[in-house]
């Protein structure tokens, strides 16, 4: 058997293995579903189903009123729901048809509060790169962890039965120039074979229809539909896009610069997420105008998460719409940020947090970093963001320029955390993912700004699906603290895996953080996974 024959063959065999231990949860019968993700606010379910064969007439049941789906793809087998006008907090009877045949056991799924309404807790569980190729993610040292293994943190996780999930960016990661046109031969030579193998990609082609499209569905669907299957069915979950969704590494050379995204990283995001994710959902807190917008009202970039008049969540993608504008750039556009800033403000809502793509507080020397922090290879002059260090360990430096960065992500990184400074009565609470790691800080300075009346709480969240690929190894530095901030560590970031559970209350935000890696624990380790951080956040003036 040649290369591309036990590629091919492993493939096949990821697929089918992956499928029936998501598919197999309890007693309940998915029939032909392969992969099933609902999403919720107080008045709408939105749904995206993919089948293991063509579907002739979709429908979604819900309390016996039928709902055609929506095509994803163009051979019948991915459907996506929206049912609207439903009464909020409220527990609906599910279940999927082809015409007039069931096709699935019911299932039960929630809307969430009313706006107006007062719920006293609210159970998030939060993660982050969860994406990872089967076929690079076998082995003691491969670069992502086994799906197996990422499907037993999940289902830690969702044991404590949280209300909603949120995953944080990188649920996919198949980067076309980045790997291909590498400067380290080794990468090139992998992803090439590799890529050869499954179908190269055509970036000059539509994602949809042809064979872009079956490929997409290998190299997307292997990473996405073995990991959740039908395990989120009844939770509703929430997606936040970064850089490797859009099907490139955040990187910036004299060869090219991969954000914002071109065309072709458009095309494949928009296939993978339409086909596979739920968008975020229209909400009255949330601008019509907003970068991203669908003419569903739908968002697949920015949105909210609102319980009721407890907790606001703001999630937003910063890399699909970052600028490169010198001194007025930012990471998101500037109708963002006002929409951000406004919610921050309005302190009607007990609760409120920010969850980024990108992290506060920290860097790795990456291009795409609110922070100008560079590794410095010891070469005079403009430094390039440094990848594949090659067992190499640099230091951090801002002493030299970084070669693309702007000056005015850092501008916009100054106005948001002043913003949750500022809150009078809400502490300032951001979790974000990317880094690879787990901690939590608070940040009690950044420049000029002091914000130790009210010290903002950055959390990073915990990796699924990092095995070798942590930054220690690719960039040669952990992630440290950025330059110009100044901050205290209650649980000092570390390249782990794991997760975040938030307990949200009128009163505080009990937040979990768990964590694991394969070097020092076992598989078993896992089903039994305590928090290795447990902390209340409190109110300002609040004793509880």
């Amino acid at each position: 058997m040649d290369r591309r024959q036990f590629l091919q063959s492993s493939i096949a065999l990821s697929a089918l293995t992956g499928a029936s231990s998501s598919l197999s949860n309890q007693d309940w019968k998915a029939g032909p579903v392969e992969h099933l993700i609902p999403s919720a606010n107080h008045s709408h379910i939105s749904l995206k189903a993919v089948f293991s064969r063509q579907i002739n007439d979709s429908v979604l049941l819900i309390d016996g009123k039928k709902i055609n789906g929506r095509s994803t793809d163009s051979t019948g087998r991915g459907f996506a729901f929206d049912a609207k006008d439903l009464r909020p907090n409220t527990r609906y009877e599910l279940a999927l048809m082809e015409g007039e045949t069931r096709l699935t056991d019911s299932w039960f799924l929630s809307t969430m509060p009313d706006p107006k309404s007062r719920p006293e807790h609210l159970r998030l569980l939060i993660f982050t790169c969860a994406g990872g190729h089967p076929l690079m993610s076998e082995g003691e040292h491969s670069p992502f962890l086994p799906q197996s293994t990422r499907r037993r943190l999940l289902q830690r996780g969702l044991s404590f039965k949280p209300h909603a999930m949120i995953a944080i960016g990188d649920h996919v990661y198949w980067d076309q120039r980045t790997w291909l046109e590498s400067s380290k031969a080794s990468i090139r030579d992998f992803s090439s074979g590799l890529y050869d193998a499954v179908g190269m990609l055509d970036r000059g082609a539509p994602a949809y229809g042809g064979n872009n499209e079956e490929i997409l569905k290998i190299v997307a669907g292997e990473q996405i539909t073995p990991l959740y299957g039908t395990e989120l069915r009844s939770t509703p979950s929430y997606f936040i896009n970064d850089d490797h969704d859009y099907f490139e590494n955040d990187e910036a050379t004299d060869r090219y610069v991969t954000l914002p995204p071109e065309s072709y990283q458009k095309q494949f995001f928009s296939f993978v997420r339409d086909h596979y994710l739920p968008d975020f959902l229209p909400s009255a807190d949330v601008p019509n105008m907003l970068s991203g917008k669908m003419r569903n009202g739908h968002n697949r970039h920015f949105g909210a998460l609102r319980w009721g008049r407890l907790s606001e969540t703001l999630m937003y993608d910063c890399a699909g719409f970052l600028s490169l504008k010198g001194e007025t750039a930012g990471l998101v556009p500037p109708e963002v940020e006002r929409w951000l800033c406004n919610r921050t403000a309005d302190e009607t809502v007990e609760q409120l947090m920010h969850i980024p793509s990108h992290p506060f507080g920290w860097s790795a020397g990456k291009w795409r970093e609110w922070y100008p922090d560079v590794a410095d290879s010891g070469q005079t002059g403009t430094q390039t963001a440094k990848m594949y260090a090659d067992g190499q360990r640099f230091q951090l430096t801002t002493g030299k320029s970084k070669f693309m960065w702007q000056k005015g992500w850092w501008n916009q990184h100054q106005r948001l955390l002043e913003c949750l400074s500022n809150q009078k009565q809400r502490p300032g609470l951001v979790l974000s993912g990317d880094l690879h790691a787990t901690g939590h800080s608070q940040i009690v300075g950044s420049g000029d700004l002091s914000f130790a009346s009210n010290p903002i709480h950055s959390i990073i969240t915990g990796p699924l699906g990092t095995g070798s690929g942590w930054p220690s190894k690719a960039r040669g530095t952990p992630p440290t603290v950025a330059s110009h901030i100044r901050l205290d560590s209650p649980a000092p970031v570390t390249e782990r895996n794991g997760f975040t559970l938030l307990d949200i209350t009128p009163d505080n935000v009990r937040m979990r953080l768990f964590a694991w890696r394969r070097e020092n624990s076992s598989l078993t380790d896992i089903d039994a996974l305590e928090p290795y951080h447990d902390v209340k956040i409190k109110k300002q003036g609040s004793s509880i």
